[in-house]
Formats: C-alpha cells, structure tokens, sequence
C-alpha cells in the first residue's frame, strides 16, 4: 500500500488545480433612452436608462402633449401621468434629411410624473436578422433585407 502511495502522491501534486474564479468583468450600462417632452410652447430632455426602473421627471409641472424619442423604441417606454391618458404613436420629421422619429401624443395632455424603459434596440443601419436569427428591435425605424432601415418621408 506504501509504495503505491509513494506513486500516486507525486502525481497527485502534480496535477493542476484550479485557482479561485477570475474576478467579474465591468458591468455592462444600460441603453440610454433620450426622451423630448413637449407642453405648448416649451419642452424639456431627459436621458434614462433602459433599466426597467421608475425614473420622476424633473419638470413635472407641465401638462406634456407631445414626447419625442429619436434614438430609442418609444413603445418599451411606460409614461406615468398624474391622471389617465392616451398614448398615440405616430412619426414625425427628425430634422435631418428626411428621416423620422417616434413620437406619442398624449391625449388629454397630461403633466408626466416619471418614465420607465426596458430593453434595448438597435440604431439605423445595424444589422436586426443574422443567418435568419432575429437580434433586436430597430430603434427608430423598422427591420428589411437584414437591417435596421429609417422611417421616412414619403
């Protein structure tokens, strides 16, 4: 029994062993939503994380009836009012080109208490389908032959 010990502990500690777990990498930020809120003849910005958490808008005193997102998916936004609303969508002129953005009229206009946003999406002319696997909704804009493509004027 000795000497097979002697055999087998040599190689035993010889072997490699596993060092303790690497340290975990940076967290990855979550996708910014940039958000315009429009109330009649003002307006005000506001960037959120797309985080899923309740984010208090820093002009809740206006009665908003317009909210532009030019570089996020408004419909994985949820707008909380002080009272009930309707959200319509609809697009509009972005100001460059003729390119359109996302927009909710809000109906009655509403003061907006917070927003929150979830997920992410993807910019203009990122690629959405992948040897025929789905990777994510288009930003602004809508996913043809592989890419994310613009609303435009028509």
């Amino acid at each position: 029994m000795r000497p097979l010990l002697l055999i087998l502990l040599p190689l035993a500690l010889a072997l490699p062993t596993e060092g303790p777990p690497p340290p975990p990498g940076p967290l990855k930020a979550f996708q910014g939503a940039h958000l315009i809120f429009h109330a009649a003849p003002v307006q005000y910005e506001m960037t959120v994380p797309a985080d899923g958490h309740f984010h208090p808008t820093p002009n809740n005193g206006l009665n908003v009836n317009l909210i532009d997102a030019p570089d996020f998916n408004i419909d994985q936004c949820e707008f909380h009012t002080k009272g009930p609303a309707t959200f319509v969508w609809q697009t509009v002129p972005s100001g460059v080109g003729d390119w359109r953005i996302s927009q909710y009229a809000v109906g009655p206009p509403q003061i907006i208490t917070g927003v929150t946003c979830r997920g992410t999406c993807l910019g203009v002319y990122s690629t959405c389908y992948e040897n025929g696997m789905f990777l994510g909704t288009c930003c602004n804009g809508y996913c043809a032959a592989n890419k994310c493509r613009p609303y435009r004027n028509f």
